[in-house]
């Protein structure tokens, strides 16, 4: 079980931008369950801090459901632009329907790359909203990589016993070739 003065000395370890990375690392992974005694301390931490401790803080705040300061903290993250990908999955996440609307409005007036569109639809439709919204992401480099658009045709995606048959059947091609038939119902190779 853990106590309280624990859990205020993680939240001090994970505030100390002087300590090394993994020891607040460590304090994160403490404070992402059974902490519900001290999240008014966390959101005060949060609304004081920047940078790496105040993405980690709200990150571990959504953890913690029902709370109207958790809930718009994310929307000011999300608003902030600095992840749009994770604050609207942290806000799918968190269960608040009126993050749908928030969501929904955020998608029509900024321009989002593919990878944040799919992050706010799934939040929204998490959340219980529908998604009605198809824009073309024809254009954007992330979307034509995970569709394979821009992979040129090279030999390299060829199976390696492409070329031993293709050696193969091209030998026996030119043998073809240098057959005089004349006859196109002979049922030759090079006749169809």
């Amino acid at each position: 079980m853990k106590t309280k003065e624990e859990m205020t000395a993680m939240l001090a370890v994970l505030t100390d931008e002087s300590l090394p990375y993994e020891k607040r690392l460590e304090a994160y992974e403490y404070l992402l369950e059974d902490c519900d005694e001290i999240v008014d301390e966390m959101i005060e931490k949060f609304y004081t801090t920047e940078g790496d401790t105040n993405k980690m803080l709200i990150e571990i705040l959504a953890g913690y459901k029902g709370n109207p300061a958790v809930y718009m903290g994310l929307v000011s993250c999300l608003y902030r632009g600095d992840d749009v990908a994770l604050f609207a999955r942290l806000l799918g996440g968190y269960g608040d329907e009126r993050a749908i609307d928030v969501l929904k409005s955020f998608a029509e007036e900024y321009e989002l790359n593919y990878n944040e569109y799919m992050e706010v639809r799934n939040a929204v439709e998490e959340l219980g909203g529908d998604w009605t919204d198809d824009t073309d992401f024809s254009d954007d480099p992330f979307y034509r990589y995970l569709k394979g658009l821009d992979e040129p045709e090279t030999d390299s995606r060829r199976s390696p016993f492409e070329e031993m048959f293709a050696d193969r059947s091209g030998a026996e091609d030119d043998d073809e070739d240098e057959d005089d038939c004349d006859d196109p119902d002979c049922g030759c190779h090079h006749h169809h």
